[in-house]
């Protein structure tokens, strides 16, 4: 199981926002999140990537229980990565932004390199490779930064609404490249999203979060709701 939640709330300025009696997610799947402004998707998804820490109850990460030590959080914080919904780039070329990870984590110059290429052309942007990403669309920011997180080959990609306030083309493209890396890489995705029939047509399960609590889709082809977390 990659992730199991057991009991887990989360309280803000005295009010519970996330309520999960229990939630396990399988490796190898691809989670979608659907649910209102403030029912809570950016704080699992948070919670999920080791950023914030429940106020209560326990998380089993690969079938070993998450400790809140930085030590124990650095290493879990290599295996995944979150691409936030208003992702900011360095200032700079793009392949410098794309690097950073792996720089940070020793990668030798002629595997970064090489690496760089690869999720750039990934992500349809290897053309944009000494391009300034401070000219960048908001489509093309959002692309960069799915390459800036596929670089360092995490288990699990959580990514909070990876197509809003992008245009049509851009939204088809970042879907795509979610579905792709699934299915090559078998990398875990979980997204957040307001669009249900996009949600849906990509995701093996939907998550439907409502004031804090998940209810759960079935799985791709059968499209029918199978249970209550």
């Amino acid at each position: 199981m990659l992730y199991e939640l057991q009991g887990v709330t989360r309280e803000f300025k005295g009010r519970k926002v996330l309520n999960l009696p229990h939630l396990a997610l399988e490796s190898g799947k691809i989670y979608s999140l659907i649910g209102h402004n403030g029912a809570g998707k950016t704080r699992l998804l948070n919670i999920l990537a080791f950023l914030d820490r429940p106020t209560a109850g326990e998380i089993h990460f690969c079938g070993e229980e998450v400790s809140y030590n930085k030590q124990s959080l650095l290493a879990l914080r290599r295996r995944v990565v979150l691409v936030d919904q208003y992702p900011i780039l360095f200032t700079g070329p793009v392949w410098k932004n794309v690097q950073f990870g792996l720089k940070v984590r020793g990668v030798p110059h002629q595997e970064r390199t090489d690496r760089v290429h690869e999720v750039l052309a990934l992500v349809g942007m290897d053309q944009f490779f000494k391009a300034e990403a401070e000219k960048l669309s908001g489509g093309e920011t959002k692309r960069v930064a799915l390459a800036m997180a596929l670089a360092v080959r995490p288990e699990v990609l959580l990514c909070d609404e990876p197509c809003a306030n992008v245009d049509e083309e851009n939204q088809e493209i970042i879907i795509q490249i979610l579905d792709r890396i699934n299915r090559e890489q078998n990398t875990s995705v979980i997204f957040s999203t307001h669009y249900l029939a996009q949600g849906r047509s990509l995701a093996h399960e939907v998550l439907h979060l409502e004031h804090g609590r998940l209810c759960v889709e079935s799985e791709r082809d059968h499209n029918h709701l199978i249970g209550l977390v």
